[in-house]
């Protein structure tokens, strides 16, 4: 018996509405690794594809499932105008790959009837599809002939597909992890006249920690939170672990087509916020990043201590300022990250110890029978040991302002 190919899942945006505008920006934006949240009726799938994701929501043990994520508009169609009543076709529409994903969790929330069902899927990114890839037109094709793409009446009307099967031997072309694809693929977005074409276009590259030569260290790697979970809808996440007192450095990759001309990024700025940290650990610069056209820039953040020894979990947002912007539609790349905080257990664990080996050095100079000089020497090493142990600990506990 021939083993069928693991599902492989084509899923299209086509922000025609501003509050969705920004998934495409957050796609392209996001590091390799992040997490992305989407979520389809099921009336927005086609019934194989809907009912592979209903066997994940019962047995997730096939994730990941490989993902394409592709963006796909009218010819000429502009931000603002009213969704497409025919649906996509090779000859009159632009199809944009944006990102190579796996999906690695799921969801179903039920509604009063099937068609209205809720289905979540997480996705991780991984790299970038080549815009030309000789696969891409074959496979719109396949699934134009299939009533596969977005608009249409209710016998097309589809945003998320499985791969055509004749398409299996061409998988290779359609993910990948390349990073460098990223600049070709903005290319795009700019050179096909999109709904895209004027919009700022940056991602993020990495975080790195500042090391005390002030100096950025190793790229920090996004890890799995400890309570994720392959079916929930929104228990599943990735994070940067830093750690408290300690300084970070985001760095920022942008890129302007050259059909933008001088008049793009203009003024523009990067904005980063805090996000979900009632705390006020993160330390963020008040000043915002400029974006500064073909470059890699960076700016520094760092992390505040408190008195909790649990993990905190939080982030930042980053987003596009561009001056006087009056849309809807967000001006440019967007994204969220997320960390989860502790404290450096090494520095904690030593301090401690210099505080007890201090505190028992002590008594014993106080009850031994030794001679002055001796008890004096070992009175004022215990001083030092309390005091260093007593300086790391507040370094790691908010003891003192």
């Amino acid at each position: 018996m021939v083993a069928q190919p693991t599902p492989f899942f084509v899923v299209f945006d086509t922000c025609t509405h501003a509050r969705y505008y920004g998934d495409v920006h957050e796609v392209l934006a996001m590091p390799e690794g992040g997490i992305i949240r989407y979520e389809y009726k099921r009336s927005l799938f086609k019934p194989d594809a809907a009912a592979v994701l209903d066997a994940l929501c019962a047995d997730p043990s096939p994730l990941p499932i490989d993902t394409l994520l592709i963006y796909g508009q009218k010819r000429n169609y502009r931000q603002g105008e009213p969704d497409p009543k025919e649906m996509l076709r090779w000859k009159d529409s632009d199809f944009i790959p944006t990102r190579s994903a796996k999906i690695v969790a799921v969801a179903r929330i039920q509604g009063a009837e099937p068609l209205s069902d809720v289905l979540h899927f997480h996705l991780q990114m991984k790299g970038f599809v080549d815009p030309d890839a000789p696969a891409i037109a074959p496979m719109v094709q396949a699934m134009e002939a299939a009533n596969a793409l977005p608009f249409g009446d209710q016998n097309q009307h589809a945003w998320v597909s499985l791969l055509p099967a004749a398409l299996d031997l061409q998988r290779a072309e359609l993910r990948g992890d390349n990073q460098q694809l990223w600049a070709k693929v903005v290319d795009k977005f700019v050179m096909l006249d999109t709904q895209f074409n004027n919009d700022v276009f940056w991602r993020v590259r990495e975080i790195c920690e500042v090391s005390r030569v002030g100096r950025p260290g190793m790229p920090l790697p996004l890890q799995d939170r400890n309570t994720n979970q392959r079916v929930h809808t929104s228990r599943w996440h990735r994070d940067y672990l830093l750690h408290e007192t300690e300084a970070y450095e985001i760095f920022i990759e942008t890129h302007s087509p050259e059909a933008h001309g001088n008049l793009i990024p203009g003024n523009a700025t990067m904005a980063m916020t805090s996000s979900d940290d009632e705390e006020g650990l993160i330390r963020l610069s008040a000043r915002p990043l400029d974006i500064v056209p073909n470059e890699t820039s960076s700016q520094r953040f760092s992390v505040d201590t408190n008195n909790f020894l649990d993990t905190r979990y939080s982030g930042i947002r980053l987003e596009t300022q561009v001056p006087n912007h009056a849309s809807a539609y967000p001006p440019g790349s967007l994204c969220t990250l997320t960390f989860s905080i502790r404290k450096e257990r090494s520095r904690l664990v030593a301090s401690i110890l210099f505080f007890v080996a201090g505190t028992f050095l002590g008594g014993y100079a106080t009850g031994a029978q030794i001679t002055p000089l001796v008890k004096g020497g070992c009175a004022a090493l215990a001083v030092l040991l309390i005091a260093f142990g007593g300086l790391l600990l507040n370094r790691q506990l908010k003891l003192s302002k």
